[in-house]
């Protein structure tokens, strides 16, 4: 797998960094390429176009965020789709849209499993997504809308107004945003399901750094039915089916017939704990 990362943005190289590290636990071969920050939208092009072409690279991940003067759709669809492991391709998108197989986004993917897997069922109840991004936001939407999840789902963004009222009224709450605890106590209600997908670098005065997410952890915490972590809660789980698309792509790679579904399957078994 080929990680490419432009710039040094901190929760990006944190991120990266965890990947780096669980490709050692699992016995992946894991290569970071990093860009200067002042490289240009051709030299990312020419990175990628390399990476397609070699067999040896299986998987391509291109950190976001990129520079702002960089074209986000010429460099996703740049990508080989067989080697897209955050899904970022038309096709891959498409497919998320047509509920057929394909890649899944990662971080999507981590919320729609930890979902799944501690019996979270959106039918029924009030669904709000902080943030209308393409590598979270949209995909997660309409992962959500699949006829296996049936959620009703608001997206809020930058231009919502009354946006607190709208949270408050949440009864799951998934923010990906990027700003730190922007999520407080007065804007949630009492047993609220609260999934935090952002990752934000704090500096103290000493000089020290420190991650946090969207939500405001330990205010929310009381009232909160479920919360999840930041670190280690959606980010780890979001790695791990990184690798989990490196394997699908491997097999499409050598022309396997087999699919990774199986092993989900196991894992959301009626029996998973016994394994």
């Amino acid at each position: 797998m080929l990680l490419i990362q432009v710039g040094e943005d901190p929760a990006s190289s944190y991120y990266v960094q965890s990947i780096i590290n669980t490709a050692d636990k699992l016995g992946c071969k894991a290569e970071l390429l990093s860009l200067p920050a002042d490289s240009s939208q051709q030299e990312l092009l020419a990175t990628i176009k390399t990476a397609n072409s070699d067999p040896g690279v299986h998987g391509i991940m291109i950190q976001k965020p990129l520079p702002k003067s960089f074209d986000d759709t010429e460099i996703n669809l740049s990508v080989n789709p067989d080697k897209d492991l955050d899904a970022l391709h038309p096709l891959n998108l498409g497919k998320i849209m047509m509920e057929t197989d394909g890649f899944l986004p990662c971080t999507p993917a981590a919320v729609y499993f930890t979902m799944k897997y501690y019996g979270i069922d959106p039918v029924g109840k009030n669904l709000v997504i902080l943030g209308r991004s393409n590598v979270v936001g949209k995909p997660l939407a309409n992962m959500l809308l699949w006829k296996k999840m049936n959620a009703t789902v608001t997206v809020c963004h930058s231009r919502t107004t009354d946006l607190a009222d709208i949270c408050r009224k949440a009864d799951i709450l998934i923010s990906a945003i990027g700003i730190a605890n922007f999520v407080k106590a007065d804007m949630v209600k009492e047993n609220v399901i609260l999934i935090d997908v952002g990752i934000n670098e704090l500096v103290a005065a000493d000089g020290s750094s420190s991650y946090v997410g969207d939500i405001d952890y330990n205010a929310c915490y009381d009232k909160a039915l479920a919360i999840t972590p930041v670190p280690g809660g959606i980010g780890r789980i979001t790695t791990s089916l990184l690798y989990l698309n490196l394997v699908s792509a491997a097999m499409l790679a050598a022309g396997i017939n087999k699919s990774v579904d199986e092993y989900i399957g196991i894992i959301f078994s009626e029996n998973h704990k016994k394994l």
